[in-house]
Order: structure tokens, then sequence, then C-alpha cells
């Protein structure tokens, strides 16, 4: 199946071409390398290849303002100031997710720093000052992908899925805001996503299902998509150390992935409106 316009990719990072892929689909999974998965989670195909020049038309925005937070991403790079205050907590000598949240404990005349400079950056991106801190993620190196819930003492991962930050309906997840997630890690991860809106998804299965007889909702729309559309291209974007995204992950199937990689996984995330950036 080829790829359709959909969500687009703002930034103005020199070869970010380079940081983007596409695969052929996904593929349902129950269990992998001794991840368990919830029934009905799909993860994506390993066929990535980068884009044709007519993909890369249809992922990348070339236009030099960010519009419309509810379907587009945004791909951006911390001040060096931020950087390098982030760089003195050391977090990189962190050996298992258990030791970050020490890091900034047993630091907090450098964790006031960040958080002022850090503030100044969130407030010149939301145009209402409308966000707050989320939480500092930590996960494991090599995972396919990251988001899990903890259920009677075992990770079960989730794979492709809309976060549901907020209640909403399909038709109204286009007003739950986005978020910002800065990668604090010594290498590369990558965020895995489909580049439909829900209402691109539901119009799609309307083509496939009786909408009278299925209703459907947050809570299934991943699995009815990915059940009929299997071949539907996934995209992989890099998020290199100190890059952040902004996304409304409430509005598109996504997931972060540390596949390959072999240090601790981190980020600092916030929720909010960012609809003004660079």
């Amino acid at each position: 199946m080829k790829l359709k316009k959909g969500m687009r990719i703002y930034g103005h990072i020199e070869g970010i071409l380079e940081q983007i892929s596409v695969n052929t689909g996904v593929r349902a999974v129950d269990e992998h390398n001794g991840m368990k998965y919830f029934e009905d989670s799909y993860v994506p195909l390993h066929t990535w290849r980068l884009l044709t020049h007519q993909e890369s038309k249809l992922v990348i925005e070339d236009q030099t303002k960010f519009s419309d937070y509810s379907k587009n991403l945004y791909l951006g790079e911390i001040s060096n100031t931020l950087r390098d205050l982030f760089k003195s907590l050391n977090l990189g000598t962190c050996t298992h997710p258990d030791q970050v949240y020490p890091k900034f404990q047993d630091n907090k005349a450098l964790v006031e720093k960040i958080n002022e400079e850090l503030h100044a950056f969130l407030k010149d991106c939301s145009s209402i000052g409308n966000y707050k801190f989320h939480r500092i993620t930590r996960a494991m190196p090599n995972r396919e992908t990251i988001t899990s819930h903890y259920i009677d003492e075992i990770f079960m991962y989730i794979g492709l899925h809309i976060d549901q930050s907020k209640h909403f309906k399909i038709h109204t997840a286009h007003k739950s805001g986005n978020r910002i997630s800065i990668n604090l890690s010594n290498e590369t991860r990558t965020l895995v996503f489909t580049n439909l809106t829900l209402i691109q998804v539901y119009n799609l299965l309307s083509q496939k299902i009786d909408l009278k007889r299925i209703k459907l909702d947050p809570d299934n729309i991943a699995a009815y998509f990915f059940k009929y559309y299997p071949d539907y291209p996934v995209i992989k974007l890099e998020i290199k150390p100190y890059q952040y995204y902004v996304a409304p992950t409430d509005n598109f199937f996504h997931d972060a992935s540390t596949i390959g990689n072999k240090d601790i996984d981190m980020t600092i995330v916030y929720t909010g409106l960012f609809d003004q950036l660079p």
C-alpha cells in the first residue's frame, strides 16, 4: 500500500531526510525477545528504507513556519546552553533506569538552572503558555517498542497506539493538544508512527467495515486499522541526543523504539499546547 498525504514533519535540522525512513507495514505480536504484549498489539516490520523523492514531498513540510499543531510534527534541537546543563547531570553514566531519578534529586541547584532555561524555551513554544511537566521517561535499550503497563509484576507492552492523555472521541482527538519530548540519552532513539490522523483512519475503516454494526472508539481503532490495513507504511523518525520532537500523540498511532541501542533511554516530556515553533 502506498503512503498517503497526512501528517507532516517540520524542522530545520540539516540532513533531516537521512533521519526519516519508511517500511511496508506492521505485524501482530504477542511476545518478542521476552517482551510480552497485550492482545491485538502491532509493531512495525523491519523493512526500513529511505524515502523516495515523491514520498518526501508527502512527509516533509518545506514551509518555514510550523502550522496546525493537531496534525503535524516538529523536529528540533535544544539550545547549546540547555544541552550543556543536561550534560552536567552526567545522565550518560546511568546503567539502569532506577539510577536516573537520583541524578536529578542529588543535583538540586543544577536542576533549578535547568528548569529556568527549560521553561524559558517552552514558554516561547506555546502561544498561551499552556503546558505542564509530564514525566521523565526511562527505558531499557534494544526494545522493539517501549510503552508498557506494569500489571501483576509483568511489563505488558502495547505496540503502536494513541496516548489518550485526556478523554476524547475519535472526531475530537485533534483538540487534545500535543507534547514535546527531549532525548536526554547518549544514543539516537526513534519515533515510529503512521502519518494518518484518527479521522483519516476512521474514514479508511469506513471502506472496510460496517460502522453501524461496529462501534469504533479510541480504545479499539488501532486494532481495527492494523487488522484491515497491515500493509500501510510506518514512518521512522530518528531523534538524536538533545533533539526533540513535538507531536499530537492523542491523534495518531505511534511508539518509541530503542532497537539496536546499548544505553538507557531517557527523555523529559511536557504536555500542553506547543503551537509556535522556530
